[in-house]
């Protein structure tokens, strides 16, 4: 089997309501079962890690750089294994992604249509609910404490440490 490496960046965005912090999750439309994640997306040629995941960002939500404040200092990193492919075209693809951290400054956004069937502001607990994976997990957890946001609650994180 062929192996990749794939580099990757993304934001974790988030925005202050009446109703407390409120994560952006998108709906992603390019994996093969339903998946909630962060805005992010490949890392070009030339291109920087910020500089990429703020590219992503304003194409798979509208937010440019004018609309969203970035948190000095965040910056956490996932690594993940999976295939593509069948037979002697099978790959396996070593992929790192980095996010960022930054505020939205307004509630709109426009997802695109090519990358996401929807987009959602939840709550943390529920961006936790929603978050399939345990080391994206732990980033929306740190993310949250950098925001100054209510970490997700012990008893969901309880309940969702064993997946």
């Amino acid at each position: 089997m062929r192996r990749k490496r794939d580099r990757a960046a993304g934001v974790i965005v988030f925005r202050r309501s009446d109703a407390g912090c409120l994560f952006l999750l998108v709906l992603s439309r390019l994996t093969k079962r339903p998946l909630w994640e962060f805005p992010k997306g490949g890392v070009d040629e030339g291109e920087s890690l910020l500089e990429a995941a703020l590219r992503e960002l304003r194409e798979e939500t509208g937010l440019s750089g004018d609309e969203i404040r970035l948190v000095d200092g965040f910056e956490r990193s996932e690594r993940y294994r999976f295939s593509v492919g069948q037979g002697a075209q099978r790959a396996l693809i070593e992929k790192s992604v980095t996010y960022f951290l930054a505020e939205a400054l307004k509630e709109e956004v426009r997802i695109s249509p090519k990358e996401a069937h929807e987009y959602a502001w939840v709550d943390v607990d529920e961006a936790y609910r929603r978050i399939r994976y345990k080391e994206r997990r732990k980033i929306l957890d740190d993310a949250a404490r950098a925001a100054g946001c209510p970490r997700p609650s012990a008893s969901v994180r309880d309940q969702l440490s064993k997946s």
